[in-house]
């Protein structure tokens, strides 16, 4: 299927799934989505009144560093999946390889609700089974959700604009090595932490770590 196709037509049955498939145009549309999400989970878990301020903001701030962990697995080993036969290779990696193809493009900066939604659901299964704790994984899923919207508009506005600074500057070269230079190294958008652990840097910069160490 042809990435312009996802554009469909007017009239209700088109608008929602424009909606789920076609993506958003601009970050404030997952902001809009996931922020009010995010925020629910955090105070009905905070309702309950069974666990103290600190330890809620700090399951919440793990969700966040997960969700950097989390960005940089999909990113490797499930968007650049490109070894299977179809349909599994344009489920896969057919939405962000056409990203790699036309960069610019919004809808394809950003991802389907659709994408998105199911992969946060699958996410707080996860973490619910590795915390053993449905409101320890609702607390962590408020935070990767946060993660997931800081990424949304790193990405984007890496892509779109000029970076006003030095440290967007260094994030807006990683992502690019990854795009015009080696698409099998730097997988993290909003931090090269992974790529350091995982040795996935530029060769340049991997190179000058190995000689620090």
């Amino acid at each position: 299927m042809e990435i312009s196709s996802y554009r469909t037509g007017a009239g209700p049955q088109g608008v929602v799934r424009d909606f789920f498939i076609k993506g958003f145009d601009h970050p404030w549309m997952p902001t809009a989505l996931f922020l009010p999400l995010a925020s629910l989970l955090f105070f009905l878990i905070r309702s309950r009144g069974d666990m103290p301020w600190p330890t809620s903001l700090l399951w919440a701030a793990l969700g966040v560093v997960a969700w950097t962990l989390v960005e940089y697995l999909l990113h490797r080993y499930v968007f650049h999946w490109v070894e299977v036969r179809e349909p599994y290779r344009s489920l896969a990696s057919g939405l962000h390889i056409a990203h790699h193809r036309s960069a610019e493009i919004a809808h394809l900066i950003l991802a389907p609700p659709a994408i998105s939604l199911g992969f946060g659901l699958l996410i707080y299964g996860l973490l619910a089974a590795a915390t053993w704790s449905f409101a320890r994984a609702a607390l962590m899923e408020a935070g990767a959700l946060l993660g997931y919207l800081a990424y949304e508009w790193l990405h984007f506005g890496v892509h779109r604009f000029r970076s006003p600074g030095s440290l967007l500057r260094r994030l807006q070269r990683h992502h690019f090595q990854h795009h015009y230079k080696d698409p099998r190294r730097c997988f993290g958008v909003t931090s090269p932490f992974w790529d350091w652990v995982f040795g996935t840097l530029p060769a340049k910069a991997a190179a000058q770590e190995t000689k620090r160490r």
